[in-house]
């Protein structure tokens, strides 16, 4: 397993993945038309949006030479306050999961996070994709207040 920072011209690619782990992780959360008109074009550009913002870092899992996974980590997307870094994808292909590769992830997030010479980083999780609310959970992941549709947990890094 290869984690690196993605290269631009694998954005196409990118977004394929996002729209697979999509379908596979929200069919029965959102809308079904929702899901079915996922615009790969469209989520194209904004992976190659993230990949040109120098306050977020867009990094990928290979296994064997395949992406399986991608993960965001920088600048919040949106303010949250207490908060200035934040996981915001977190994306592993369904028959990746369960292999070490989001644990990996979130280390590489911790790195990121203290280089970018703070403490502290957020993830927001869908209130109703109980897998990766455990997952958050197994991984340290603290729940502080979110909303109705999210929960939110803080990962301390000021000690690793």
């Amino acid at each position: 397993m290869i984690i690196r920072r993605a290269e631009f011209n694998e954005c196409p690619e990118l977004a394929k993945i996002k729209g697979e782990v999509w379908n596979t992780t929200y069919r029965g959360i959102y809308a079904d038309e929702a899901l079915d008109n996922y615009d790969i074009a469209k989520n194209t550009r904004i992976f190659e949006q993230i990949r040109n913002n120098s306050g977020i870092e867009l990094v990928l899992a290979e296994v064997d030479g395949k992406i399986v996974g991608l993960m965001t980590c920088g600048n919040l997307y949106k303010p949250v306050e207490g908060f200035c870094q934040e996981v915001g994808l977190l994306y592993i292909l369904k028959d990746y999961q369960r292999m070490g590769i989001g644990r990996r992830f979130l280390t590489v997030a911790a790195e990121i996070v203290r280089r970018n010479g703070h403490d502290r980083f957020l993830v927001s999780v869908n209130s109703r994709n109980q897998n990766a609310i455990r997952f958050y959970e197994r991984m340290g992941g603290l729940e502080i207040p979110g909303n109705e549709t999210q929960k939110r947990f803080c990962f301390d890094v000021s000690k690793e």
